[in-house]
């Protein structure tokens, strides 16, 4: 063995320097608060959608051109695929409206069951009581809501504002995609070009397989509650089967918690119908959720994010802390980004730094003209 060689560093101490990361990025989030959110959900953006731009390149168009083809093109998917949800979301919606007295009557009865098995059993909880205060409660917010018009109107505001923001600083950053790569050469060596390229690609490969899982188990959950109600089991699931099956794609985004909150209230909509559909329901996710953790995750994510669960969650407990339910969405994003950065000091801090990355979408120098001798 040569002696400038060195060990690897051992798996436990790359954890402890990303724990120490997500720290000092909760720490930081703190103090500068949601302009850390902008900038996170901008450069996440910028990543996942400059291979593309590199594609467009390849094809011999401007990078100016490419950026704005690329961004005509998301908000005409992302816009078509809303308009092909609303009209069975609303039909959904409007059918829960007209059969809401029927669910209350179908509510009571149950509530009575329940109460009356309680009271039989010498158990001294006053059901309805309880969901009376909670019903009230519920009241009071949606009141209060209601009527903070203002508040609810500046809220609108400043999504919108902050939407622009990220998409303007989205779109500089990819147009200034080759200065950002020479300026980050400069603070870290050539090997930072090499880190980005890697980056990017861990990034996109854990959102092409995380919008895969998503649309694997919502359209299975969707199709579950639908057969449920085709042969009477949970007749409410043939009804809103569409909304299930896209409540659970954006839940399925949540790690860990998301298959909890996407069964949630396909279950509290079976304890109105009857205890057959409540244990039908129930068995479904479980099975669905049994194939997801067993079959569909590990041959479509495989290592995609490649981080400790242990770090995963405490990710998610920062970008709880830091920013709600946005920091929880952000959460996976930064850590893959986190990851790569920590593996790179790791491997630059060996001796064994990546080699520059050339972008493939700019052209290559021109060879130096060779003169022939007189």
């Amino acid at each position: 063995m040569e002696m400038n060689e060195r060990e690897p560093t051992p798996p436990w101490a790359i954890v402890l320097v990303v724990v120490g990361a997500l720290v000092a990025v909760w720490i930081i989030g703190h103090a500068l608060g949601g302009v850390i959110i902008l900038f996170a959900v901008s450069v996440v953006l910028a990543m996942l959608l400059n291979p593309a731009v590199r594609q467009l390149r390849r094809l011999g168009i401007s990078r100016g051109l490419a950026v704005f083809v690329l961004l005509f093109g998301v908000v005409v998917v992302v816009g078509g695929a809303i308009a092909l949800l609303v009209d069975p979301i609303r039909s959904e919606v409007h059918v829960v409206q007209h059969n809401l007295p029927t669910y209350t009557t179908q509510a009571n009865h149950r509530i009575d069951s329940i109460q009356h098995f309680f009271d039989s059993h010498g158990i001294k909880i006053k059901v309805r009581q309880h969901l009376n205060q909670g019903v009230a409660g519920l009241q009071h917010w949606v009141n209060r809501l209601s009527n903070n018009v203002l508040s609810y109107s500046l809220s609108v505001l400043s999504f919108l504002v902050s939407l622009i923001v990220v998409l303007v600083a989205t779109i500089y950053m990819l147009l200034d995609a080759s200065r950002i790569v020479r300026f980050a050469e400069r603070l870290g060596g050539p090997g930072a070009s090499a880190l980005l390229r890697r980056t990017e690609r861990t990034l996109v490969s854990y959102i092409k397989a995380q919008v895969l899982i998503s649309l694997i188990i919502g359209v299975s959950s969707g199709v579950a509650m639908y057969l449920l109600g085709v042969f009477g089991i949970f007749p409410p699931g043939e009804t809103f089967a569409v909304i299930f099956g896209v409540w659970v794609f954006f839940a399925e985004f949540i790690p860990y918690v998301g298959p909890i909150l996407g069964a949630l209230p396909p279950v509290l909509l079976a304890l109105v119908t009857s205890p057959i559909a409540v244990i039908s329901v129930v068995i479904a996710f479980v099975v669905i959720q049994q194939l997801e953790g067993h079959v569909v995750v590990p041959n479509i994510m495989g290592s995609a994010v490649g981080v400790h669960p242990l770090v995963v969650i405490f990710g998610l407990l920062i970008g709880e802390a830091v920013a709600g339910v946005a920091g929880v969405l952000l959460s996976i994003p930064m850590v893959v980004i986190i990851k790569e950065i920590v593996t790179y000091a790791a491997e630059y801090l060996h001796g064994d730094p990546l080699p520059p990355d050339v972008p493939t979408d700019e052209p290559a120098p021109s060879p130096p003209k060779q003169f022939a001798p007189h």
